[in-house]
């Protein structure tokens, strides 16, 4: 706007100049047509903005999507809300899927699922079912709920490829789709791997890693991903956990039951009573497995 005045002054005063030079005349034009493009964009960024704020200021999923929808449309260069938008997608599937009341009406918007703290089982959330048949109208919302977690994830990854939370956010779609989508814990691993590269000092990443893996039994493979993610946080008791029970999967019982003494300790020390009663009873279980 500053540069904008300076060359209509200067236009008025120098009459001479824009006589020998009549092209300058058009000087004003392209820089009020460059301003009205800036305040266009800038209007759609804060409008987007706007939108995506107030979809994480409710718990209404139908609002949540509505209102991520509305700022991945007006702005569709912003990786995070191209990450939050296929989060929630998949929250959408998986809470049909789960036919759960609560799952389907409320939600939890832009929080991105890492390590859990057990991994005991190899089933996936957005693969479990309660046992209630899918009308052909709930299962075509899944399909294509899942497409659009899948698109949205990629379309973050094509937006920035350098940025870390990209790559682990396409993995953790995919890790969720495991025995449902083709391949999809390949995926999941090559987007950890390549999120590592970017991010090589969060142990979240190692720790999402070895949970894949534990998800399709690739047990080594876990146990080298949690003792990575130990080195990089020693104090984590997540890391233990999911440590421990890798190795009681493959029969390292003495590993596994001082793995969980581990994380008894830690959890004590940090007063997490809730998870120790959970970490105590599994510490029973592996002693007094044969």
């Amino acid at each position: 706007m500053v540069l904008f005045a300076l060359i209509i002054k200067g236009s008025f005063r120098k009459r001479n100049i824009l006589k020998r030079k009549p092209y300058l005349y058009s000087l004003p034009i392209i820089f009020a047509f460059l301003l009205a493009i800036s305040f266009f964009l800038l209007a759609r960024a804060v409008q987007a903005e706007f939108y995506f704020t107030k979809s994480l200021s409710t718990r209404i999923a139908k609002e949540i999507y509505s209102y991520q929808k509305k700022a991945v449309l007006i702005n569709p260069y912003n990786s995070a809300y191209r990450r939050a938008f296929s989060q929630t997608n998949l929250l959408i599937a998986g809470g049909i899927v789960r036919q759960s009341d609560d799952q389907q009406n409320t939600l939890t918007p832009g929080v991105e699922e890492r390590g859990g703290f057990a991994p005991r089982s190899s089933e996936n959330e957005a693969g479990k079912t309660s046992g209630v048949e899918l009308s052909d109208t709930d299962r075509q919302t899944i399909i294509q709920a899942i497409r659009a977690s899948i698109d949205e994830a990629k379309a973050a990854v094509k937006l920035d490829d350098h940025d870390s939370k990209n790559w682990e956010n396409l993995a953790l779609v995919y890790r969720n789709l495991i025995n449902l989508v083709e391949d999809a814990d390949l995926w999941a691993i090559s987007s950890y791997q390549r999120a590592i590269i970017l991010d090589p000092n969060n142990p979240e990443l190692r720790l999402g890693l070895g949970g894949v893996y534990y998800s399709i039994s690739e047990y080594k493979e876990a146990i080298k991903a949690f003792e990575e993610a130990i080195k990089l946080k020693p104090g984590w008791p997540n890391a233990y956990y999911n440590l421990a029970w890798t190795h009681y999967k493959i029969g390292n019982q003495s590993q596994a039951i001082s793995g969980m003494e581990k994380v008894i300790t830690l959890l004590k020390s940090q007063n997490k009573g809730s998870e120790l009663k959970q970490a105590e009873k599994d510490l029973s279980e592996f002693k007094s497995s044969p």
